[in-house]
């Protein structure tokens, strides 16, 4: 099978399970437990059986004290991992099957009969195991222990499945050496030698030495005292196993010693084992069998071994065999397979020992699944590994004609006109086109529409058809949408209409002109084009373009700021300019190039009105040495600066980062063996990632502590971090984003960008900061360009600086350019694909991979300071058939579901807490084990609307109190114990259980199918709406309208009318009877008051769902103030302003929700920490001198963009200044193009000053020349 990562179904896993044979792997290639099976040819001549038949076809039976399983009138519980341990009576290897459940609270609807979408676990293989185990491989086998790890593929399963294989602890060569008789009789014979008369007359049975070993291995397992040793001379003992049998006893945990007996003589004995209590189920998680493990699985070898022997052999045994049980059916149960749905009378390959049919294992399936499992199988295999979905298709067609089934063909054609396209169709069409399928993964789109191109050229009508036919099929297997338009001829979205036009997205409105002009001179191609540009203007929203398809010409586009800036010469947008500085050299550069006096006129007038925007702009307001700094947005991250500034505020977190030298982890292998975060083992490659961030992030808090400026810039490296989950940076192979999360804890996601890589000039971050009217900043307004050299990365100088002209113009600087960064753009796609609230747990995770833990918890996960303050634990009760199980996690956020009405956090939150059902059956509440002193709130903001049948983004109300009470959500309280709370719980369950049917009652008089503007119109509205139509209909009159109304319009619409007025009185009654009950529910725990917390912090989100700007608001409890964290900008805000809902469209929400226990609040939290350095204007507004300062060291890998520049100086005679020429070699310009020149002053009658490498100017205006 091609790479992927193919699934099977639960019965498909013991299928496989019950011919694995681990000893004949190596030669087959191929593991039949995790390789996906090889995909059958029915073309091919060689057929060769999928199982060898020299693999054992085992018989399983249950190894009772290692297996545990519920009852028959038991559910599973989620917190228990249940086994079944068995063991082959033929082969005698060991097959311990055992499931779990993962831990993650989203995954909570496990897959089974009555689930119609899920009804079977469909499985994936995730990992394997190896281990050395102690007596392991008794008497030479080969193969060792292994347990090979499965996952199912629903995305709300959470079962988990492990199969641990073991090799028999007697094996064969073990076998004969107990029971054969020529050993039998040589070990007599020593015995006669050695121990005289004291021997038996007679030689010991085939079947003695498996009995006396049982029995033995029976004793050691339940001890009994005067039966813990056997004398070597014991005259039974000594004929039965001699001496060669030592090195089995050994292995099996006897001890061999020397005793003195009574007369002081050497005594030669035998001990038995000392094996260690039963664990179970304890011990099923691990991954090596304990010396009892391995006895009791010998004594189950030994049984087999004995009912071996003919019944007259066995008599007068010591022990009594037994008949165990066969364990099939219990594995059947813990998977979930012991009633799927079959097809009548058609058996499977365990019963009758015939193989299926190949295309049955390629599915997953077995061959009595019944139609509708088939289609099911089919659907997982092509969402889990959708590269071979097309050999999956040909799969179940072929079955459906095989079965005969009108379900199955009825299916397989509404597939197929669906796109879906079988293996047999696929690599016909590739071979149409002389493209071998096996190379098929390495061609591009672009390539094969060349090829099909090239072959359009030449052919005739029908012959032209069949091409687009097959490249139809190749595109619909690629869910290529330029294949299926090249092959249609159509052009629909703007990724065909920039192929078409063959330009790249980068490229602007000027070429797509030239390439629009070439295309429209081709033959029969000018529709088509003129097509592709309407697309591609839509698109951009470029007024050129459609200026371009109206009139033919196309306007010139003027210049904006940064193109001015750029012009110039001028790399740092944010520095102060000296217009006198920049007027001489504009003046140098006209004279050079008199034809683009215009141009620099408009650029150096453009700078000016920018730079007198951002003085006005840039004065402080507050001082700086009692004012938090802000932090430039670096990107598509703003939520980013969000998460930075909440930390900084938090005073262990700071206090910790700061000084984090003191507690980082060793990063030996001892000291990192056991330390495991988030329920992981924690790699060097983590460990040394989190410690990178937490310097990154010391660097940013120590820039935040002594910046001399209103706002710095953190660091890409940092946001690189903080952004992605990988050991390391974001690495090169990083491609486009993925599919959104449903989620985000800060908010929304940012949508991927199309224009990101538009145009050359530098762009506006996707998420710019909004305006009133919704419109994003554009660039030409934007104070800085997205600058994205090493400068980018120093912080940003908001204060006003008026310097003094140097002592001699700057030197000219390396001239980057205007395309971003492609290096930190691949940090942002990361970034789309996941949301917020993984951001904050990524930095959690980093900083507790990066420092010692304080010791271990439950699991075995690192007990340290995150987990002090941020961790609460989470018990949650669940309850069936009147039993109740409880599970307590550690919880760093705690989400809640906004309802689409206005509510407060605590109505929220009793939602989250309060009773409920969690699944048909199944009731749950929760409540906090232990509350960390500072509670983060997740609000879900995304969800889905099923009429719209997209995300939309909740915009509904959640009031916040200043003090919040968590009494209602803990265990017990200073005041009231556990049992105490609950019975006022149940008080508000009651009242809640009315509140949800209210809730019901409203959304079924609200919520209907119709829309307008993207949201569900009521149904009052409805009503009104169709009273208006009937309205309409009145006025057309009879003429217009024979026949189409059944009732008179005149009598309906009076009646519509009252009814939507009967509605809205409806909904108005609940509305307030839902207000009503609230504050009822409320006044439950009214008097419980012990363990307030403060609010905090508030992250907020303007803008849908699609995309929007982030910010935050903290409080300063040591000044008793709110301040708006937003990007650069930090004002104070009043609460009351804050807290109030805003009435308008798209209004801005709260996404996260940060609360402080409350006589912890001026220890954990100081939002002020500022120590200005040495020398820094406090008032921001003094003037600043240019001079050359120390350059930073560069970091080449941001330098991959720049421009080559090769500077050489010509001297000029006498005191005259000289012109240093610049000559740019970046391909692209036109040749003998100077691109920078200034004017330098002499410092001596004979020499020019130098300019220093490691010098730099604020600003670098320079000249252009013209060559001879």
């Amino acid at each position: 099978m091609a790479n992927g990562k193919s699934g099977k179904t639960a019965p498909r896993l013991l299928q496989d399970l019950l011919t694995y044979d681990p000893r004949y792997e190596q030669r087959a290639n191929r593991n039949l437990l995790t390789s996906p099976p090889p995909q059958f040819d029915p073309d091919s001549a060689e057929r060769r059986p999928a199982v060898s038949p020299k693999n054992c076809r085992h018989v399983l039976f249950e190894k009772p004290e290692q297996t545990h399983t519920p009852t028959s009138d038991q559910q599973f519980d989620s917190s228990v991992t249940y086994q079944v341990a068995s063991f082959c009576k033929k082969c005698r290897f060991h097959f311990h099957v055992a499931v779990s459940f993962a831990p993650n609270t989203r995954q909570d609807l496990v897959c089974q009969k009555s689930n119609k979408q899920f009804p079977l676990h469909h499985f994936v293989f995730e990992r394997e195991e190896s281990h050395d185990a102690p007596a392991m491989g008794v008497g030479g086998t080969q193969t060792g222990l292994r347990t090979h790890f499965f996952r199912c593929s629903a995305p709300q399963c959470p079962l988990r499945v492990f199969v641990r294989v073991m090799p028999p602890r007697i094996t064969d060569a073990d076998t004969q050496l107990l029971t054969d008789q020529a050993l039998l009789r040589r070990r007599w014979e020593y015995a006669r030698q050695h121990a005289g008369e004291r021997v038996d007359t007679s030689m010991a049975r085939r079947v003695d030495a498996p009995d006396f070993l049982s029995r033995y291995l029976q004793d050691s397992l339940n001890p009994v005292q005067g039966k813990s040793r056997i004398p070597l001379l014991n005259r039974k003992f000594l004929k039965t196993f001699g001496r060669d049998c030592d090195g089995l006893l050994k292995k099996l945990g006897f001890k061999y010693g020397i005793e003195l007996d009574q007369d002081g003589a050497e005594t030669e004995v035998w001990h038995l084992p000392h094996p260690p209590d039963s664990q179970y189920p304890v011990a099923i998680n691990e991954p090596v069998p304990s010396e009892r493990n391995i006895i009791e699985d010998a004594r189950h070898e030994l049984n087999e071994i004995i009912l071996g022997f003919p019944d007259a052999e066995r008599s007068g045994l010591r022990t009594n065999p037994w008949d165990s049980k066969p364990s099939v059916n219990s594995i059947e149960k813990i998977l979930g397979c012991q009633n799927y749905d079959r097809v009548p009378g058609r058996t499977t390959r365990a019963t009758n020992h015939e193989e299926d049919h190949p295309y049955y294992a390629g599915l997953g399936t077995v061959g009595d699944f019944a139609d509708h499992l088939l289609l099911f199988a089919y659907t997982r295999q092509s969402v889990v590994d959708a590269e071979n979905a097309p050999y999956y298709f040909e799969c179940l067609q072929d079955l459906a004609v095989g079965r005969g089934s009108g379900f199955l063909q009825e299916d397989v054609a509404k597939l197929a006109s669906k796109d879906c396209v079988s293996r047999r169709d696929l690599e016909r069409a590739y071979r149409f086109f002389g493209i071998d399928p096996l190379h098929t993964s390495v061609l591009s789109d672009n390539f094969i529409v060349g090829v099909f191109k090239s072959r359009m050229a030449d052919m005739g009508p029908s012959m032209a058809n069949d091409l687009r036919s097959h490249l139809r099929i190749i595109g619909q297997a690629r869910g290529s949408d330029s294949l299926k338009a090249a092959a249609n001829d159509t052009i629909e979205t703007y990724e065909q209409a920039i192929a078409w036009l063959g330009i790249e997205e980068h490229h602007d409105d000027d070429i797509v002109r030239a390439m629009y002009s070439l295309k429209t001179d081709e033959n029969g191609s000018a529709e088509v084009a003129r097509k592709a540009v309407e697309i591609i203007a839509q698109h951009r929203n470029s007024q050129r373009l459609r200026e371009l398809l109206a009139t033919g010409e196309m306007s010139v586009l003027p210049m904006d700021t940064a193109e001015a800036y750029q012009l110039l010469c001028i790399n740092d947008r944010t520095a102060s300019v000296d217009m006198q500085v920049l007027a001489s050299s504009v003046d140098i550069m006209i004279e050079t190039t008199p034809q683009m006096e215009a141009k620099y006129k408009e650029a150096m007038a453009i700078i000016q009105r920018d730079q007198e925007s951002t003085k006005q702009q840039q004065q402080p307001k507050h001082p700086l040495d009692s004012w938090p700094v802000g932090c430039a947005n670096i990107g598509n991250t703003c939520y980013l600066n969000s998460v930075l500034q909440f930390l900084f505020t938090v005073k262990p977190v700071r206090d910790m980062v700061l000084d984090c030298e003191k507690f980082m982890q060793d990063l030996d292998p001892k000291s990192l063996e056991k330390k495991r975060v988030g329920r992981t083992a924690v790699s060097l490659a983590r460990a040394k990632t989190g410690q990178q961030f937490v310097r990154e992030l010391q660097k940013l808090f120590q820039q935040m502590i002594t910046s001399p400026t209103t706002s710095i810039r953190p660091d890409r490296t940092l946001a690189a971090l903080a952004l992605t989950r990988s050991d390391g940076l974001v690495e090169e192979g990083t491609e486009g984003p993925s599919e959104a999360v449903n989620e985000a804890f800060i908010g929304p996601l940012l949508p991927p960008s199309d224009s990101a890589v538009k145009s050359t000039r530098p762009t506006t971050p996707a998420d710019s900061v909004m305006g009133n009217n919704g419109d994003a900043k554009s660039d030409t307004d934007s104070m800085k360009a997205m600058d994205l050299t090493e400068d980018a990365d120093a912080p940003v100088d908001t204060v006003e600086t008026v310097p003094e002209p140097p002592s001699r113009p700057p030197p000219i600087p390396p001239r980057p350019q205007a395309t971003a960064d492609n290096s930190f753009r691949k940090v942002e796609e990361v970034a789309r694909q996941q949301d917020a609230a993984e951001s904050i747990n990524n930095v959690f995770d980093l900083l507790s991979c990066a420092f010692k833990g304080d010791g271990i918890l439950r699991d075995d996960e690192q007990d340290d300071w995150i987990k002090k303050y941020f961790f609460a634990d989470v018990t949650t009760v669940r309850s069936k058939d009147g039993k109740e199980t409880l599970k307590t996690d550690l919880q760093d956020t705690i989400a809640v579901t906004p309802k689409d009405r206005d509510q407060t956090l605590c109505a929220a939150l009793d939602d989250e807490f309060g009773w409920g059902e969690a699944e048909p059956g199944t009731f749950k509440y929760e409540f906090f084990e232990k509350s960390p002193p500072i509670q983060i709130f997740n609000a879900r903001r995304l969800q889905f609307d099923p009429v719209a049948k997209q995300t939309v983004k909740n915009e509904s109300h959640l009031a916040l109190d200043q003090i919040l009470y968590m009494d209602r959500y803990l265990k017990s309280t200073n005041s009231l114990s556990h049992e105490q709370l609950q019975d006022l719980r149940k008080q508000q369950w009651k009242l809640q259980d009315e509140l949800r049917k209210l809730d019901g009652k409203r959304k079924a008089l609200k919520e209907t199918e119709f829309q307008s503007a993207g949201k569900s119109v009521d149904l009052p509205t409805v009503l009104e709406q169709t009273a208006a139509f009937a309205e309409y209909v009145t006025e057309l009159g009879d003429e217009q309208t024979p026949g189409t109304t059944v009732i008179n319009p005149v009598e309906l619409q009076p009646m519509l009318h009252e009814r939507a007025q009967e509605i809205r009185s409806e909904i108005e009654n609940i509305e307030n009877r839902v207000g009503q009950l609230e504050k009822e529910i409320d006044q439950v725990f009214a008097d419980c008051k012990d363990h307030p917390y403060r609010l905090h912090a508030i992250f907020m989100h303007a803008g849908s769902a699609s995309g929007g700007h982030y910010w935050i608001y903290i409080y300063d409890a040591q000044k008793q103030i709110w301040r708006k964290y937003n990007d650069e900008t930090v004002s104070e805000e009043s609460e009351q302003e804050i807290l109030k809902k805003v009435d308008r469209s798209n209004p801005p929400t709260s996404t996260g929700i940060v609360y402080v226990r409350q006589d912890a609040v001026e220890e954990l939290t100081e939002a002020v920490c500022r120590k200005l350095e040495e020398g820094a204007h406090l008032s921001g507004d003094a003037d600043v001198e240019m001079k050359d300062a120390n350059a930073p060291i560069m970091r080449m890998d941001e330098y991959m963009d720049l421009r080559v520049i090769n500077g050489v100086e010509q001297e000029n005679s006498g005191s005259s200044p000289k012109i240093q020429l610049v000559e740019d070699v970046t391909m692209g310009e036109e040749p003998g193009v100077v691109s920078a020149a200034v004017m330098r002053k002499r410092t001596s009658s004979d020499e020019l000053e130098p300019t220093s490498p490691d010098k730099k100017s604020k600003m670098s205006p320079c000249t252009a020349t013209q060559a001879e």
